[in-house]
């Protein structure tokens, strides 16, 4: 199909690009500071599964402190976190919590202090909560209607590259969801705000909007990433009963009291951690969840149980959006296990920034799961919570402080040209099933190849067929911006990104296991960028 379409023009000062709550808090510095600001992006993400967030208040145990926080990000980050990153988050969440009480989100508290559950990898009680429901939707309606009230405008599109040159990126192409339209934006200084990796998986926690697309647009531009191998899986994903399959149960459970048990009944945590399963971190009960399947005292597919039945019914009661879910379902945790398996939840890796979120490139910020340097090579339960709120406020006053004279349109128009064209031979995404069999295959390919377990052999090999993948789908010349192309081929791009970071890293460390380097490398208790030469994919 042959397409002439005229482009469309934004002027802004900042551009957010996402719109789940690190874009959210990006865009509510930025226009506090007094910046036109644009927000794009096609439906919030993974914030909309946003359950607790960490903050050191001290209200459920006063012995909490922003250090011992700061030290549970760094002990869970497994020498890999960057320290000031990690303190600037522990100290920075007390302010951005009380911001948002302040707008209208209704954390769970008694007598003026705040209720605190203990999530999983924290010392102390520190995980807040909205009673009733997931904290995320609630703040992203909040927050969204504060900005639309103040003048913030929001644009349901999807970025498809930015634009930038050697000294600094310069704005964005984005397409029109209805009908295709090419939207060239220019803006000075851009925050990507648009999450992870997880839907370069088979099996995913994530919505099908989170496939690494900040990764791919900082890659293309030339801003360094790295630490794409720390995977990790969330560890409660119900696979039987039938009915409750691919739903997150919360960690936090076990602060009340949940055990979990092999087939046999056998409480096996208790053989590696005698205190048992609270407080565990994400990464140690994952590991031990896969040492069952390896022992084969696990059930189908590796799965576990999750015994609850000890947890009092209030308690249970207290999470209503779980409690509800499972009614409806017929399911009742006080009187029967369910079976939990991991699946891939979150990128630890990203692009890297410094503490004000700005990367290697001049006026381009990276904020919530597009950055890097908080988590290390593990997060704790509620810490992606606590990262958005501040990496987001964070990301919006220094794109704000970055603000300078925007580039002539002639600039931006010639950056286009280089990659896209107006007009010319267009794929669909609905259109043609070929390209879409190629990401099927890529995701069982990580599924199998870049799972928990990991060696060099089935790394490579699956980087070779990703890279054979990419070389097919990736346009030679330029096109359309709403040719299917693009995506699927930044999509393969993200999965090669994993793999070869994974190949690069030779030990096992947090969220990243190698049955050939099982050993952690006390050399290697770092940040280690991206193998591949700078914007050229594939490449090392």
């Amino acid at each position: 199909m042959t397409q002439q379409t005229e482009i469309d023009r934004i002027d802004t000062d900042v551009l957010v690009v996402g719109d789940g709550m690190a874009g959210l808090m990006a865009a509510l510095h930025a226009h506090r500071r007094g910046a036109r600001t644009l927000i794009v992006g096609l439906g919030g993400g993974a914030s909309n599964w946003l359950q607790g967030v960490n903050v050191a208040l001290g209200h459920a145990d006063d012995r909490d402190s922003v250090a011992t926080h700061t030290g549970d990000i760094l002990e869970e980050g497994r020498g890999v976190g960057d320290p000031l990153l990690a303190r600037d988050t522990a100290e920075g969440a007390p302010a951005v919590f009380s911001e948002l009480v302040e707008l209208g989100v209704d954390f769970a508290r008694d007598s003026g202090r705040f209720r605190q559950r203990h999530a999983s990898g924290s010392t102390y009680p520190r995980c807040c909560y909205v009673p009733g429901m997931m904290w995320g939707p609630k703040a992203r309606r909040i927050v969204r209607r504060k900005l639309g009230a103040g003048g913030v405008r929001f644009e349901r599109l999807n970025v498809v590259g930015l634009l930038a040159d050697a000294a600094r990126v310069h704005g964005a192409i984005a397409v029109a969801r209805n009908d295709s339209r090419p939207v060239l934006i220019r803006a000075p200084a851009v925050v990507l705000a648009n999450g992870g990796v997880g839907r370069v998986y088979a099996h995913s926690t994530y919505p099908t909007d989170v496939w690494g697309a900040s990764y791919s647009l900082a890659f293309r531009a030339g801003a360094e990433l790295s630490d794409l191998e720390f995977i990790q899986f969330e560890p409660l994903v119900a696979f039987r009963p039938d009915n409750l399959r691919g739903y997150v149960i919360p960690t936090t459970l076990f602060g009340d009291g949940a055990t979990l048990r092999d087939r046999d009944g056998v409480r096996f945590l208790l053989e590696s951690r005698p205190q048992g399963e609270a407080g565990i971190g994400k990464e140690d009960l994952v590991l031990a969840m896969a040492e069952m399947a390896r022992q084969d005292r696990a059930g189908a597919h590796g799965a576990v149980w999750l015994d609850a039945r000890g947890v009092p019914r209030p308690i249970l009661e207290s999470y209503p959006w779980l409690h509800a879910f499972l009614l409806r379902r017929r399911i009742d945790l006080t009187q029967q296990m369910v079976e939990v398996l991991p699946a891939a939840h979150t990128c630890l890796g990203g692009v890297r920034v410094r503490l004000d979120r700005r990367t290697s490139l001049e006026g381009l910020f990276a904020a919530g799961e597009a950055s890097t340097g908080v988590h290390g090579a593990g997060r704790l339960a509620g810490g992606s919570g606590t990262d958005v709120i501040v990496s987001g406020s964070r990301s919006g006053e220094g794109a704000a402080a970055a603000i300078c004279t925007p580039a002539p349109w002639s600039v931006l128009e010639s950056l286009y040209g280089a990659r896209f064209a107006s007009s010319g031979a267009m794929q669909p995404c609905a259109t043609r099933d070929a390209p879409h069999k190629l990401l099927r295959e890529a995701r069982e390919i990580m599924a199998l190849a870049a799972g928990i377990w990991r060696d060099a052999s089935a790394m490579s090999s699956a980087l070779d067929r990703i890279a054979e993948m990419f070389s097919v789908v990736e346009p030679m010349g330029p096109v359309h911006p709403a040719d299917a192309r693009i995506r699927i081929a930044d999509q393969l791009m993200v999965s090669g990104m994993v793999l070869a970071s994974a190949l690069a890293r030779r030990e096992s460390r947090g969220a990243h296991q190698r049955t050939d380097f099982p050993a952690m490398d006390p050399g290697l208790a770092r940040s280690l960028p991206l193998p591949w030469s700078r914007g050229q994919p594939f490449a090392s």
